[in-house]
C-alpha cells in the first residue's frame, strides 16, 4: 500500500492591527528589536499605521506600546478565526461538517484503476483479474486485500516478474513487467523492451535522470565511449520464498544524462594580411601580420561553424583555452573546449549472455 507522504500545513494565526499615536517610528523600531515581524506595513499618516502580525506577538506589542499608543485589531486570519466565524453561523458550520464528511467518505472508495507496463498480456485480462480480487471502481478501499490481489496476479500470469500495486488517493495503479522473449525482442522498435543507454562520448558526468532502468553512473564519474549509463537490466528483490524466483527484470531504459565533454581542436589561419589603399593614381599594397584581436575574430567564426556542424543544438560551451603558435605564414591555434551536452544512445541487451551490458 502507498505510504503517507508530506504533512498538513496550516497558516499561522495572524491579525491585522491599526496603530495610533505619535512617533510611530519609535514603536516600530522597538517591535523590530523584539523580533516582532510586521508584514504589509502601511503608514497612513504621521500618527497612524496598519499591518499584519502573528497573533502570539500581539500581547508583547501592546506591552511595548503601553499607554502611549492605541492598538486595535481590525481583522484576523487563520484556523482559529475561521472556527470562530463558523461557530457564529451554526447553519454554515453544519453544512461544512456535512460536506467534509461526504468528501471523507468518498475518498475511501476507488474511482479509477490505471494499468501500465503490460505488452503481451491484454489490459482487459489484467483488469478482470483485479476485479476478481476485489479491486475495481466503487470498491471500499480499506476492505481490499492487497497482498491477496498480488498473489492472484502472480498465479494467473506467471510471466510477470515484477508487480507494483499501490493507490494514490482514489486511484489504484498497477505496474507490471513481463519476461517473455518475444516481448523483449519485439520486431517493432517502439515495443522493444531490452535496451540500455550507453555513452556515445567520453566525458565527466554532470547529472543523471533515469526515468526507466537502473543508473550505472553518478555525477562526477568519468565515462568512456560505450560505457553503460542506464541499464535495461534492473535487479529486483524476491517478493515470495518461492525457489528460482527471478532476480532481475528487463526494460527499455529511458532517461537523460548530461556530461562535460572535452574537445581538443586545431584551427589554422593566414598569418599575414594585405591592406590595399589608393594613393592618388597609385594602388599601394601593405602586407602586415594579423593582430591577436583580428585572429580571435576569425577564430570565433570558425568555432561557430564547427559547433553548428559537430555539436547538438542544446550543447553549451562552458570553458575554453587557447594556444597561439606562429609557423611561417600560418597561425596555428590549439583550442580545448569543455562542452555541456546530452550523451547516450540506445543499445540492445543480449539477455542470457555474459557481460550482456557491454
Amino acid at each position: 500500500m502507498k505510504e503517507k507522504s508530506g504533512a498538513w500545513s496550516f497558516y499561522s494565526q495572524r491579525v491585522k492591527i491599526r496603530i495610533e499615536g505619535f512617533r510611530l517610528d519609535w514603536l516600530l523600531n522597538q517591535a523590530n528589536e523584539a523580533g516582532i515581524i510586521i508584514r504589509e506595513l502601511r503608514i497612513i499618516s504621521d500618527t497612524e499605521a496598519s499591518g499584519w502580525i502573528a497573533a502570539a506577538d500581539l500581547a508583547l506589542l501592546r506591552r511595548l506600546a503601553k499607554s502611549r499608543y492605541r492598538i486595535t485589531v481590525t481583522e484576523g486570519r487563520g484556523p482559529e478565526y475561521r472556527a470562530r466565524t463558523l461557530l457564529k453561523r451554526p447553519v454554515t458550520m453544519a453544512g461544512c461538517l456535512l460536506m467534509a464528511s461526504i468528501v471523507a467518505v468518498q475518498s475511501m472508495f476507488i474511482a479509477d484503476v490505471r494499468i501500465d507496463g503490460y505488452k503481451a498480456i491484454p489490459e482487459d485480462s489484467l483488469r478482470l483479474c483485479l476485479e476478481e480480487a476485489g479491486i475495481c471502481e466503487g470498491v471500499f478501499r480499506p476492505a481490499i486485500d492487497w497482498e491477496g490481489a498480488r498473489e492472484m496476479l502472480r498465479e494467473t500470469f506467471p510471466q510477470l516478474t515484477w508487480i507494483q500495486l499501490v493507490y494514490d488517493g482514489r486511484t489504484v495503479i498497477l505496474n507490471v513487467n513481463e519476461t517473455e522473449k518475444e516481448i523483449l525482442y519485439a520486431a517493432d522498435e517502439e515495443e522493444a523492451g531490452c535496451i540500455s543507454i550507453v555513452a556515445d562520448r567520453s566525458g565527466y558526468i554532470e547529472s543523471v535522470s533515469a526515468l526507466r532502468g537502473a543508473a550505472q553512473v553518478e555525477p562526477g564519474d568519468f565515462v568512456n565511449e560505450g560505457d553503460v549509463l542506464i541499464s535495461g537490466v534492473v535487479p529486483m528483490e524476491p517478493t515470495t520464498f518461492q525457489e528460482d524466483w527471478p532476480t532481475e527484470y528487463y526494460v527499455r531504459a529511458k532517461g537523460e544524462i548530461t556530461a562535460l565533454v572535452p574537445y581538443r581542436l586545431t584551427f589554422n589561419q593566414e598569418r599575414y594580411t594585405e591592406d590595399v589603399a589608393e594613393e592618388g593614381q597609385t594602388t599601394v599594397t601593405d602586407r602586415r601580420e594579423q593582430t591577436r584581436e583580428e585572429a580571435e575574430a576569425v577564430l570565433n567564426q570558425q568555432i561557430r561553424l564547427w559547433k553548428k556542424e559537430n555539436l547538438p543544438e542544446n550543447a553549451e560551451i562552458v570553458n575554453e583555452s587557447l594556444n597561439f603558435c606562429y609557423k611561417n605564414n600560418i597561425i596555428e591555434i590549439g583550442m580545448t573546449l569543455e562542452v555541456r551536452q546530452q550523451i547516450g544512445i540506445e543499445k540492445e541487451i543480449l539477455v542470457g549472455q555474459e557481460n550482456s551490458d557491454n
